[in-house]
């Protein structure tokens, strides 16, 4: 379904924007097939037999459906969403996948995790969530993480010098995408106090932080960007 989608004040991922997800990734988030294509390239290389692997923030499960596809009788999956609508989706999604649980709630409501993982996914999720948890969140998502496990990390960033000519390029890519200016400002203004991107050195240095040794940016576009952690 195409996303024509008007927010009210302030943003919620309500049955509307979940019929149309798709669509709204494909027309909102630059090079996005390239960065999907990569999360599960990189991915597939950590995951151990009979670990856990993690969705947090998995929304309607697209970034975690082509590791269902591989590895659901090998694995268990936990999916998270607090999202009603999303969670609907994800469960319609996967209900003929015995090993894939679809929660609805807080990922911290679910940490430490009752099984080690070796794959957690956070693709555009965590910077809907307080800046203040963000770095609690990464510490308990690494300590339940297998050794050699990895945390695959997507954000929309704040660029160090030239902030307003990423977001100018980024909103006339939205143009030749098909939104009109009244969406693109409706949809930024619903947004605010909602998505709370930090700069691209601090989620770095907050990974470091959760014991996170290995760190590598391995996608970026206009103001976006994705990391891998490995433990």
């Amino acid at each position: 379904m195409r996303d024509n989608v008007h927010p009210g004040e302030k943003w919620e991922f309500n049955g509307e924007v979940a019929a149309c997800f798709a669509n709204m990734l494909e027309r909102s988030i630059p090079d996005y097939r390239s960065m999907r294509a990569l999360t599960y390239k990189l991915g597939e290389r950590f995951i151990q037999p009979e670990t856990l692997i993690v969705d947090v923030g998995c929304s309607t499960g697209l970034a975690v459906e082509p590791f269902v596809v591989k590895y659901g009788q090998s694995n268990n999956f936990l999916l998270v969403d607090n999202a009603p609508a999303m969670v609907e989706a994800c469960e319609k999604r996967f209900r003929a996948d015995v090993n894939v649980t679809v929660r609805q709630g807080n990922i911290w409501e679910y940490l430490p995790f009752e099984q080690k993982s070796s794959l957690v996914l956070s693709v555009l999720s965590m910077q809907f969530m307080p800046t203040s948890y963000r770095p609690r969140m990464l510490k308990q998502i690494y300590d339940g993480l297998t050794d050699g496990g990895a945390l695959i990390f997507v954000e929309k960033i704040l660029s160090e010098n030239m902030d307003d000519l990423m977001v100018d390029l980024y909103y006339e890519m939205k143009r030749e995408n098909g939104y009109t200016d009244e969406q693109i400002m409706s949809k930024r203004r619903s947004l605010e106090n909602v998505l709370s991107p930090l700069k691209a050195e601090w989620s770095v240095d907050m990974m470091r932080t959760a014991g996170f040794r290995q760190v590598d940016m391995f996608w970026r576009c206009l103001n976006f960007c994705g990391w891998i952690a490995v433990k």
